[in-house]
């Protein structure tokens, strides 16, 4: 019979182990220590009181994250990862804790619950699917090494504004319900632009950079982007967004997108036209409860 116990009642060295075994053999490869697990955490505002841990006996087989923000006076959960331990995969382990979750969700008062799945990983969209999750949308991956110094232009005369996340977020056209590893909240270390045509913002982009020891920019994550949806040159400001985020000039840099909305086909278009391609792809899913 299996059983349940809070995360918060493992030691980080025990969590971390579950953790790592949990998503050996995964699409993608996961390893973390405790220290990131220590990070992941707190960035992703994971609720170690309110996550799960799947029992046979003494033995912990397998976990759900929780994570809770309330977002636009809304009770939101998602669903940070669930695993279970090779030996004990295709027995319904994870099928017992989404249900048992679903119990803690409604405790808590969540009217909305948030995950993402590996496009590959069928069965667990299917396990998503039966629980009475949709899909909202497509997420890609796009990454570029080699991005020309020519990308990106723009015909509009607009003023680009330097900003903080929170200032994005406050615009009312930002995406509030985007994928929750791309809202501000969770973004620690990152920045914001703002594009302005006269007094009016008509985009805004969030996004980070990652500098060497040297203080060198290598890497260049770009998470959300967006045009003011009744704008009518809103692939020109788009074009103006992604050249200031990701700046042509830069050599060897790696500029990339995190879980980045097929959806948002402007600025899709866009990166597919410079070249970035795409690396991994999930899927956006969401239920209401």
């Amino acid at each position: 019979m299996v059983t349940f116990r809070r995360l918060s009642t493992l030691s980080f060295e025990e969590a971390v182990h579950l953790f790592n075994e949990g998503f050996k053999f995964y699409f993608t490869e996961i390893h973390l220590t405790v220290d990131t697990l220590i990070k992941k955490i707190a960035n992703e505002e994971l609720s170690p009181e309110r996550s799960l841990v799947a029992y046979d006996g003494e033995q912990p087989v397998g976990f759900i994250l929780n994570g809770f923000r309330t977002i636009n006076g809304q009770k939101v959960s998602w669903n940070g990862g669930t695993g279970v331990i090779p030996d004990y995969r295709g027995k319904g382990i994870g099928k017992e804790l989404m249900t048992a979750s679903m119990e803690l969700y409604k405790q808590e008062g969540i009217n909305f619950l948030m995950l993402e799945a590996i496009s590959e990983n069928t069965k667990a969209i299917k396990l998503y699917e039966k629980m009475g999750y949709k899909t909202i949308d497509e997420l890609a991956f796009f990454s570029n090494e080699a991005l020309s110094r020519e990308a990106f232009p723009f015909n509009g005369s607009y003023d680009v504004v330097n900003a903080f996340p929170q200032e994005a977020a406050a615009l009312d056209f930002y995406d509030h319900f985007a994928p929750w590893q791309t809202q501000v909240q969770g973004l620690a270390g990152a920045e914001a632009v703002m594009v302005k045509a006269g007094e009016e913002t008509v985009g805004y982009a969030v996004y980070r950079r990652i500098r060497n020891s040297e203080g060198k920019i290598e890497n260049i994550i770009l998470y959300q982007c967006k045009g003011k949806p009744d704008y009518h040159k809103t692939e020109d400001v788009v074009s103006c967004l992604l050249h200031a985020v990701f700046q042509p000039s830069l050599l060897d840099c790696k500029r990339m997108t995190f879980n980045f909305p097929r959806s948002n086909e402007p600025v899709c278009r866009a990166l597919e036209d410079e070249g970035f391609v795409t690396t991994i792809e999930q899927v956006h899913m969401s239920k209401t409860i």
